[in-house]
């Protein structure tokens, strides 16, 4: 647990760090570009940048996933619901802070219970994909790398995705644990594929009615 909270705090001061005192000035049309993101305006900013900021929307519901099970102090749900607007500068700090020695909630409402289910994960997992691929394929994130050079927004959205991303993986496999679910075969190895994995695992994860006893 110790070590949890050591790699989290340090992913989180590395965001901070990095959107303080690395990431560029502020661009004059941040909020046309912001606007432009959530339109999916194409003549406006590149695909691979309305990737990532939709991408940004996704995470956050899979941390939801694995966050509202949590019984201990202090709660979840200010940090996971402010994570789909500070990303990882609100849900790191909760990530190192959570006491994973606490028993899980086997039933943590309808709205718990709908956010892990496997349906969930399997939409997340494919919304997901459908997301890098439209990124990659009419996109360039080669565009998206020299904008954000030069856009504050840009380049914290992008740091904030890999933050979150490296998150997810350490999430994930402490879920694992406290469910004892033990995994094998192909799936042990898709598991560990950046990004996808977390939520592959969720697609596939034993639902709250036969989760082990931690």
């Amino acid at each position: 647990m110790t070590g949890d909270r050591l790699f989290y705090g340090l992913l989180w001061l590395a965001l901070i760090g990095y959107a303080l005192l690395l990431a560029p000035p502020p661009a004059p049309d941040t909020l046309e570009r912001i606007t432009a993101l959530a339109l999916l305006d194409t003549s406006r900013v590149d695909p691979a940048a309305i990737a990532v900021f939709n991408l940004l929307g996704v995470l956050p519901t899979a941390f939801l996933a694995i966050l509202l099970y949590d019984t201990g102090r202090p709660s979840p749900w200010p940090f996971a619901l402010g994570g789909y607007v500070l990303g990882g500068i609100v849900l790191l700090p909760y990530l190192a802070l959570r006491d994973t020695r606490k028993p899980l909630d086997p039933a943590p409402g309808r709205f718990g219970r709908a956010a892990g289910s496997r349906i969930t994960g399997g939409v997340l997992l494919l919304v997901t994909a459908g997301l890098l691929g439209y990124g990659l394929v009419a996109g360039s994130p080669a565009v998206y790398a020299e904008q954000a050079r030069h856009d504050q927004f840009l380049a914290v959205m992008g740091a904030d995705l890999i933050a979150l991303t490296v998150a997810l993986h350490r999430a994930a496999a402490t879920d694992r644990r406290r469910r004892a679910i033990t995994l094998a075969g192909p799936l042990a190895t898709l598991v560990r594929v950046p990004l996808l994995g977390p939520l592959l695992y969720l697609a596939s994860r034993p639902p709250p009615a036969t989760m082990a006893a931690p």
